[in-house]
């Protein structure tokens, strides 16, 4: 029986020779991906920098050969370039892109660039995960395992790994207090928020909180239930007054080397949409509107655009060291889905109000998700702000 012939993309035993001049010749065999065995040599002053030559040379090979062909050899530094180009090039939003180039260079790249595509196991990946959980916190893991997953995805479409280890991954929950601690975000109920609006009202610090916007931001966070992105992309275009309506049509960003921006679509194609708010939340508009100097309905202290990181800042330490503490925009959004669901609306209505795009295949063909009627803004009617 002949020898089995060499794997894809590997190399054979590399041996060494003494030549002239006290030198040696590293020399090996590699299969390469047109199939063919060629002979692969280098040289160096001694047998260890002859091997170490030629090794380098046999990853450059790899490279250079397969380009964007992926083997279970192949670095983890190079499929997650493969895969945050592909990510680039996606139709997904500008922050989302950010979000997980960003999770892959602080949470992922010094833990696993240099493992092989292989050596990224279930155990493996679950110890990593599990300390940028420790160290950074859950969102940071979650962010982490969606790129390791898609990274590893992408390997699995090269036929380098057989399945995604990733699908048996569970990243868990710290052992910590049961006390919020700084990085708990709190789940807000309807009792919280008229404790939260009179705190922003009538605390020390009122009138910085009024010079910030809080009060009327946290109205409409808990009155629209949107994103804060989407909040602070609203021009006054987007309010019509006497139909008590706003349309959700972008999303603040920040893009590198140009600064913020509005992006012309929201994280979805479900949160593009025409929403009938509470009466009281239209009444704030119409407030704020005859003392708008700018055409943003929530613009930064210099007229412009704001900056959603710096007002998630400003409403964090507006709640430090009080029972608000871990407050975030999103527990409104929370909220709000709460209270639509105990007022009986149908998953469909909720998902409308809200820009969820989970939805089944008979709503997305028969019902219109552009417009909402105003069962959603009557059953808000009753968290309207005291005074």
């Amino acid at each position: 029986m002949g020898r089995p012939s060499l794997p894809l993309g590997t190399h054979g035993e590399i041996r060494c020779y003494l030549i002239a001049g006290k030198k040696y010749r590293a020399r090996t065999l590699y299969r390469d991906y047109d199939g063919k065995v060629r002979p692969v040599e280098r040289v160096g002053s001694s047998k260890t920098k002859a091997r170490d030559t030629l090794r380098a040379a046999l990853r450059d090979r790899e490279r250079a050969v397969v380009g964007d062909e992926v083997t279970r050899n192949t670095r983890m530094a190079a499929v997650a370039t493969l895969w945050l180009r592909e990510l680039d090039e996606s139709s997904k939003a500008y922050r989302t892109k950010r979000t997980y180039q960003e999770a892959w260079e602080r949470d992922l790249s010094a833990a696993v660039a240099d493992l092989r595509v292989f050596e990224v196991t279930v155990s493996v990946a679950t110890r990593v995960l599990r300390s940028i959980r420790d160290t950074a916190g859950t969102g940071s893991a979650k962010h982490a395992k969606v790129v390791l997953s898609g990274v590893l995805g992408l390997a699995v479409r090269h036929d380098a790994l057989d399945s995604n280890p990733m699908r048996e991954v569970v990243i868990g929950t710290p052992a910590r207090d049961t006390g919020k601690g700084p990085g708990d975000k709190m789940v807000l109920t309807s009792e919280e928020l008229v404790g939260l609006r009179r705190h922003l009202r009538t605390s020390c610090d009122a009138s910085r909180y009024e010079r910030q916007d809080l009060p009327d931001l946290v109205d409409m966070l808990s009155a629209l239930g949107c994103r804060i992105g989407e909040l602070l992309a609203l021009d006054w275009s987007k309010f019509d007054a006497g139909r008590a309506t706003l349309a959700i049509e972008g999303t603040v960003i920040r893009e590198k080397g140009v600064g913020l921006k509005v992006q012309s679509h929201t994280k979805s194609s479900a949160g593009m949409r025409t929403v009938q708010i509470p009466k009281w939340a239209a009444k704030t508009l119409v407030r704020r509107s005859h003392e708008a100097t700018t055409e943003w309905v929530f613009p930064a202290a210099n007229g412009r655009l704001r900056d959603p990181d710096n007002t998630r800042k400003m409403l964090r330490k507006a709640v430090a060291a009080t029972s608000w503490m871990g407050l975030h925009p999103h527990a409104f959004r929370h909220l709000v889905a709460t209270r639509l669901d105990e007022a009986g609306l149908s998953a469909r209505e909720i998902a409308d109000y809200l820009g969820h795009e989970q939805v089944s295949m008979t709503q997305d063909v028969y019902m219109n998700r552009k417009s909402v009627g105003s069962s959603a803004a009557d059953a808000l009617a009753d968290i309207e702000p005291e005074g």
